[in-house]
């Protein structure tokens, strides 16, 4: 399959669209045609059709490829295979936080691909191994909640990052001094379950330094605050009655 030359067309101009655009290598002849906006007509005759657009206008932009013979495939993690109407279709979907802002080497950005042909698996799996990245199979069903699980853990996490540099500002206090806690943190994950690695004040559910710290908070905050405390709480006593 390397031996030849595939026809790639990327429509997109967003986040992902840029890092594929920047790590799309030989053999695969990479043309962009921009995102909602663009003005370069879409070429038909193309071997892979890469929409990289938000996941409401996928359908839109996939009909306007209805009767290529290409493989089409979309990069969303909670929109299906079958949200495409071509016979040949597919998901390449790269489960990391990319950000125009910040280059990330492609090894860094593991693929989860999905095909209704069994060779276009190969094909697919063929693009990620020449950006030097990989991938690994998964159907749309179990899609769904890998992306659901890395809102979590990657978008609510960065918004508690955001309060944090909020209350720190405030005070005249720079975000970097988190950085040795955040790094431990992320670290600690690599050896321990999130359970195990668990600590602070809602674990043993300190009323008293929860009310101190609860009377320092805006009622949005403290909405936060009430909710992951008791979360964490409701955890740690679940696994004492296990």
């Amino acid at each position: 399959m390397g031996a030849r030359t595939y026809r790639t067309v990327l429509i997109g101009a967003g986040n992902v669209a840029s890092f594929l655009k920047a790590n799309i290598k030989s053999p695969f002849e990479l043309t962009c045609v921009g995102g909602r906006q663009r003005r370069c007509p879409i070429p038909k005759d193309a071997d892979l059709y890469i929409i990289s657009v938000s996941d409401r206008a996928i359908k839109s932009v996939s009909e306007e490829l209805i009767g290529v013979e290409g493989l089409v495939v979309h990069t969303a993690g909670s929109m299906p295979m079958n949200v495409l109407p071509q016979e040949r279709r597919g998901v390449l979907y790269p489960l990391q936080t990319i950000s125009k802002k910040r280059q990330i080497p492609a090894s860094r950005v593991p693929f989860y691909i999905e095909a209704s042909k069994e060779q276009d698996i190969d094909l697919l799996r063929l693009l990620a191994e020449s950006m030097g990245s990989k991938a690994e199979q998964m159907d749309s069903e179990r899609r769904k909640y890998l992306h659901l699980a890395a809102v979590f853990c990657c978008n609510f996490v960065n918004r508690l990052y955001g309060i944090t540099a909020d209350l720190l500002e405030a005070h005249n206090i720079p975000f970097s001094v988190m950085l040795p806690l955040i790094q431990e943190t992320a670290d600690k994950v690599k050896l321990l379950l999130p359970s195990e690695a668990q600590t602070g004040p809602a674990v043993r559910w300190d009323e008293e330094v929860m009310a101190k710290q609860m009377s320092l908070l805006d009622d949005e905050q403290k909405l936060i605050y009430q909710l992951l405390s008791k979360s964490i709480h409701d955890d740690k006593l679940r696994l004492d009655k296990d």
